[in-house]
């Protein structure tokens, strides 16, 4: 009947009354015709008034030999002295203490004194019960455990709490920035609409134009001959020439500029040819030296 660590009732009751007492308690022996004494108004406490201090200090008693059957007290008799507090006789132990020296209460031990044959100890009932279940109680295990389960559902529901947080969290994240990156894409290709544009003009407002008389412009194209030659001749070497004007080529097209060009007054008004100059030597043979006119 001795606890796990094979502790006799006699130690291991020790070891329930010290948890009320900073665990300082001994248990003496008894000598034949005394008892254990009751719990009092000074001596009464959550431990000393609880199942197991009962159970265990009528095992001790009787554990000592046949001559002490009648130190054995009833259970009424040792609850009479704890009515500071009704409470402490409820309890198998009184929950928020634990047990020093690594010590455990067996399993008949924490039976209610009130289900014993005319609510006394009884050693041959309490033996059958601890043949049947030899188990050991721990108190301080049975509080961690409730407080772990306590703390586990706890967690549990803040674990829950938060992945429902991250969830939406992510959630809104992850629609921002496929909103971001929709209107960046939609930023982009309107810059290069407009670059485009704007690079065409560019192009068209570097052609030249042309000056007219009429005091209008004309944009000049790629053609090398501009469609209207009304300010052209014909000149003396078959192709029209413009006068007054000159002309160069440029990655643009033709382009005119204002330098005058260099022509015979009569190729203005008619298409005759000047009169040819007789090449014949310039000689002294009784002929007067004059200038000569070059041929053309």
């Amino acid at each position: 009947m001795n606890d796990a660590q094979g502790y006799s009732p006699c130690l291991t009751v020790a070891y329930v009354e010290a948890a009320c007492v900073s665990n300082n308690y001994e248990q003496p022996a008894l000598m034949v015709g005394y008892s254990y004494s009751l719990p009092n108004s000074s001596t009464a406490n959550a431990c000393y008034c609880s199942w197991s201090s009962y159970n265990l200090m009528m095992a001790c008693t009787l554990c000592q030999g046949s001559n002490f059957t009648d130190s054995v007290w009833t259970w009424p008799t040792w609850a009479s002295g704890c009515t500071a507090n009704s409470s402490w006789i409820e309890e198998y132990f009184p929950s928020g203490y634990m047990l020093a020296g690594n010590a455990s209460i067996p399993y008949w031990a924490i039976n209610n004194p009130t289900n014993w044959t005319y609510e006394t100890f009884n050693i041959q009932d309490a033996n059958a019960t601890y043949q049947k279940n030899p188990s050991n109680v721990i108190p301080a295990a049975l509080s961690t455990s409730s407080s772990s389960s306590r703390g586990s559902s706890s967690n549990s529901s803040s674990s829950s709490k938060s992945t429902d947080v991250t969830a939406i969290v992510g959630g809104t994240v992850g629609t921002v920035a496929a909103l971001s990156l929709l209107a960046i894409g939609a930023y982009l290709m309107y810059r290069r609409h407009v670059y485009k544009k704007g690079l065409y003009a560019s192009v068209v407002n570097k052609q030249a134009f042309i000056d007219r008389d009429d005091g209008t412009t004309t944009r000049m194209t790629h053609n090398r001959i501009p469609p209207d030659t009304s300010n052209f001749s014909p000149s003396v070497f078959g192709f029209p020439v413009l006068y007054e004007q000159s002309s160069s080529t440029s990655q643009y097209g033709t382009v005119y500029s204002p330098q005058p060009q260099i022509a015979y007054p009569s190729l203005q008004g008619s298409f005759a040819p000047p009169p040819r100059t007789s090449t014949a030597p310039y000689t002294t043979h009784g002929m007067k030296q004059s200038d000569a006119i070059p041929m053309v």
